[in-house]
């Protein structure tokens, strides 16, 4: 099941999926079998969705990955629904993360990138096209920086222009830089050989791990920005308490400590994780 702009977005794989895919339009109510079925935005990327499962024993919604507030034009606005029990994707849900709000981390960042031309050196910005980094291309764009990005990053930023036509399409990196460019890098190519091979570069990592102590410094970074399109811990626990729910399912990074917390609120709460061997008596 998906929604149909996701399909198109995935171009030539989704066209293939085409055949074996059920697209659901948000807002619209289905039967599937016993359950009362319906696609919610979730204002996490173009096309993202939750899904409501209803039967006359229980509501369930299953929420996943989402942002309250859309980033980027042509992204519909999160929505939620009354259950009984909610699934969320809990990646920067630790209560102990702190993150400023997300207009003021793309200013931040536009200052980051304007301070680094002038002192003569190329910013390059450390961020996944899956995340924040759509809406600070376009502000950048916008405010008159130049861009090139990582092949990766500029195919995925010319395809989202099929939702959001203002985002820009950088020049895509060859092994050079001009002089007061932006270099947009996927924070997974850190290390890579033709980003060494650049002199005079200042980087920073734009994303939600940002917060998380000690990354920066693995990563060999002086600057960072907590800036992401996932749901911080307060904004989790507004949306499930918009819900309603009594049982709470909680997955990735921060699951076990927000789920300590709900624990504590009177929530049923708990973290989903891979499937662990059941220990057996000695000798058994």
């Amino acid at each position: 099941m998906t929604t149909e702009l996701t399909l198109r977005l995935l171009g030539d794989v989704g066209e293939k999926l085409r055949s074996r895919a059920l697209p659901a339009a948000f807002g619209r109510p289905f039967n599937l079998g016993d359950q009362r079925i319906e696609v919610v935005p979730t204002g996490h990327l173009p096309g993202a969705a939750a899904l409501l499962c209803e039967s006359e024993e229980r509501r369930i919604f299953y929420l996943g990955a989402f942002c309250p507030e859309p980033l980027v034009a042509g992204v519909e606005a999160s929505e939620v629904r009354n259950a009984d029990a909610v699934c969320v994707d809990a990646t920067f849900g630790n209560p102990r993360l702190v993150f400023p709000p997300r207009r003021e981390a793309i200013a931040s960042v536009r200052t980051f990138v304007k301070t680094t031309l002038d002192d003569g050196q190329t910013p390059v910005l450390l961020a996944s096209p899956f995340g924040a980094l759509p809406a600070v291309a376009l502000d950048l764009a916008e405010a008159g920086f130049a861009l090139r990005a990582h092949p990766r990053v500029a195919a995925v930023l010319a395809r989202l222009r099929a939702v959001c036509e203002r985002l820009p399409v950088p020049t895509r990196f060859a092994g050079r830089i001009a002089k007061n460019e932006v270099l947009l890098w996927p924070p997974e190519a850190r290390d890579a050989s033709n980003l060494a091979a650049l002199d005079n570069l200042r980087l920073a990592l734009v994303s939600g791990l940002a917060a998380e102590p000690g990354v920066l410094g693995r990563m060999r970074l002086s600057h960072g920005f907590a800036l992401t399109n996932l749901a911080s811990a307060v904004e989790i626990q507004a949306a499930i308490e918009a819900t309603g729910a009594k049982e709470v399912a909680l997955f990735h990074g921060g699951a076990e400590p927000l789920a300590a917390l709900l624990r504590e609120r009177g929530l049923d709460a708990y973290a989903l994780g891979p499937p662990r061997q059941m220990m057996l008596p000695g000798g058994l």
